[in-house]
């Protein structure tokens, strides 16, 4: 049996011709005396025949021995269900429901070819109750091509008609198929829904006003369950085959995805929604179709259609005064062997993630990055960054994803970094993925530090290069995905251009965003001049993002510090709350905390240790890292490598950076411009 999804013609559909964007009449009349507003239904038809002709880009669908009754269940967040006299919704609610706005809709059914289905606009609905014949016309934006369902008598017909939306919202539903489904009783108490033989694509439809529809992964479906239905668990319908020649439909509120994708199996917490005609829970259903209802339907594509406001993150402990060694020797404290630092573990946690949240942070930016972290085979990407995504995920908060200055370096004792580039940037897109696909917390992925600068005996002119060729192999690798080069304001405007130049041009327009790192001041109009309304007059149609926007502090007072970096933030909320069209879409502050490791081994501190939105204070508990090594065989030989043992540590006490006239800490003042 073919999967639905691969056989879906998914097409963008067409606008025009679909009705206008007026609301559905709950007005009473003679004809409809109820006022409720029933907008917010999907409704389920079910028929035992029917049959397709095809012009152009439209079918004509006549479907035979139709139920007398429709079901129907609403959007989320309401939990209702029922059924409904087919000739009251096709002669009486029609107009209610969609007004002049062509509902979106999913009809599937099965012929000698298998299980198939269209998306599409319904218009031009006519109903025969004494024949029981529904004819209506399915609308697609252009002609279908050879994967298209073709015209023709087909069986089990199901017709799932979307609810529209109010202009300019925006939303999507998902259909995914499976061989066979049942609901079982779950673990903990209540139902489970599980799907067998689930097939790979996922296939996506908006709801009008818009027309658009096509596929994404079953894995990318659930990664990103938990933004999408976050504010409520979505409802959905089953429509399946019981055995008996017809089709039944099971409404249900779905929760918690779990994914096994070598079983090809998919798990859902189910609670039944009751209702008049619905079959019994315990039903299986086969060359089912499950109908999820309805979500935003984010996209790492469509990440800067929002500001960030974010922080860079860099938590090496207070106890090193040089670059750190043991466990921290990649200074990589995302990896779930520091959780108690930026989470919580075995009830040691400094939960900076939390923290962050909680002053309404949604951005952060790493610098150094061990794609090997939570592999124990060699040179591997491990999955030891998936908690901190998760963690990160569930708060609301994106992660810009590095890769770092070291691996640029051409020499490094026995290794040479850059000449393992191409296999240490697909390990690092690897780390970062969830079911197969890029975690939904990835929000892009930055190429080095400030490489227009000299660095390891090489000048830009080298490494800016190099830098190019990273973005490539990204591209490739995650094409969703926008990519980034974080520079000084040593001479940026020399560096945008040079980006625009040297970057394959559907690339720089699609995929990439500028990023600099500035120390100006609002004092004078220079941050804004010279960084913001300056980057804006350029005129490159590419986001810039502010990856680093601090202050020297060094030698100065914590007042000076903090006055400094809240007028920054200041000037930057004010230019882009009062220029709607900027192309400058947010910043991060340098940095969470002090850097006590940049003061170069001296027990002083210099201009790079002193940047921390807070300071430290003590210890505030002590976790253990886990055993961290790698062994497998490289050219015959067995290779091994241990790079740490289980090793205690501190979690140092973060404490606010205060003054006399800020005494909450500069933190609590930046919430005003992280919100």
């Amino acid at each position: 049996m073919k999967s639905l999804t691969l056989l879906l013609a998914a097409f963008t559909l067409l606008v025009s011709g679909c009705g206008s964007d007026s609301s559905p009449d709950t007005s009473p009349s003679p004809t409809n005396p109820d006022t409720t507003d029933i907008s917010n239904r999907i409704y389920v038809l079910s028929a035992q025949s029917g049959g397709a002709s095809l012009a152009g880009p439209h079918y004509t669908i006549t479907l035979n021995q139709v139920q007398p009754e429709v079901d129907w269940y609403t959007d989320r967040p309401e939990r209702e269900t029922g059924d409904e006299d087919t000739t009251s919704l096709i002669e009486t609610n029609w107009q209610r429901v969609y007004a002049d706005t062509a509902p979106n809709a999913l009809l599937q059914y099965t012929n000698a070819a298998g299980v198939q289905g269209i998306f599409g606009a319904v218009s031009e609905v006519s109903y025969n109750a004494q024949a029981r014949t529904l004819k209506f016309k399915l609308s697609l934006d252009q002609d279908p091509d050879e994967t298209s369902p073709s015209a023709g008598s087909f069986q089990t017909p199901v017709l799932t008609l979307l609810n529209n939306l109010e202009p300019s919202s925006e939303g999507s539903s998902f259909a995914l198929y499976a061989d066979r489904t049942s609901v079982v009783a779950g673990n903990q108490g209540g139902y489970q829904l599980v799907l067998e033989n689930v097939y790979d694509d996922v296939f996506w439809m908006n709801h009008a006003p818009s027309r658009a529809g096509d596929f994404e992964t079953l894995g990318n479906f659930v990664n990103y369950w938990p933004d999408r239905f976050a504010d409520a668990a979505p409802n959905a319908s089953i429509a399946g085959d019981t055995g008996q020649g017809d089709y039944d439909i099971m409404p249900l509120t779905l929760s918690d995805p779990v994914y096994d994708s070598a079983a090809r199996r998919i798990s859902f917490t189910a609670v039944p929604l009751r209702g008049t005609g619905t079959p019994d829970i315990g039903t299986a259903l086969k060359n089912a179709v499950l109908f999820v209802d309805a979500g935003e339907r984010a996209t790492p594509s469509g990440v800067f259609a929002k500001q960030w406001r974010g922080v860079a993150y860099s938590a090496v402990p207070a106890t090193y005064n040089s670059n750190p060694t043991g466990a921290f020797f990649d200074s990589d404290v995302t990896a779930s062997a520091f959780q108690a630092v930026w989470g919580e573990k075995d009830g040691c946690g400094r939960n900076d993630l939390q923290a962050m949240a909680d002053v309404g942070i949604n951005l952060v930016r790493l610098y150094d990055y061990n794609y090997q972290r939570g592999s124990t085979k060699w040179i591997t990407a491990g999955d030891g960054h998936i908690p901190f995504l998760d963690k990160a995920q569930a708060l609301g908060i994106k992660v810009i994803i590095p890769v770092s200055n070291y691996n640029f370096m051409r020499q490094d004792g026995q290794n040479r970094p850059w000449d393992n580039i191409e296999h240490t940037v697909a390990q690092i897109v690897n780390s970062v993925k969830k079911n197969g696909v890029i975690h939904p917390a990835v929000h892009s992925f930055s190429v080095g530090n400030e490489l227009d600068l000299d660095k390891y005996g090489m000048t830009w002119h080298t490494l800016i290069p190099d830098a190019v060729r990273v973005v490539g192999i990204l591209n490739k690798l995650a094409p969703d995905h926008y990519i980034t080069i974080p520079i000084s304001t040593a001479d940026q405007n020399k560096f945008y251009a040079m980006f625009r130049q040297l970057l394959p041009k559907q690339l720089y327009q699609k995929r990439f965003y500028n990023s600099v790192q500035t120390f100006k001041l609002k004092d004078g109009n220079d941050l804004r001049d010279s960084i913001l309304r300056g980057y804006d007059n350029l005129k490159l149609g590419v986001p810039l993002l502010i990856t680093e926007l601090g202050t020297y502090g060094y030698g100065r007072t914590p007042e000076y510090k903090i006055t400094s970096v809240l007028g920054q933030a200041s000037a930057v909320r004010e230019y882009t709350d009062s220029t709607p069209k900027t192309l400058v879409k947010g910043f991060a502050i340098f940095e969470w905390q002090d850097a006590h490791w940049k003061r170069n081994g001296s027990p002083n501190d210099n201009s790079e240790s002193t940047f921390g939105i807070q300071t430290y204070s003590g210890s505030l508990c002590q976790s253990n890292t886990g055993r961290f090594y790698m062994e497998g065989t490289i050219d015959g030989n067995h290779v091994y490598n241990e790079f740490h043992p289980d090793v205690k540590y501190s979690v140092d006490k973060l404490v606010p950076l205060t003054s006399s006239a800020h005494p909450k800490g500069l933190l609590s003042e930046l919430s005003v411009y992280f919100k």
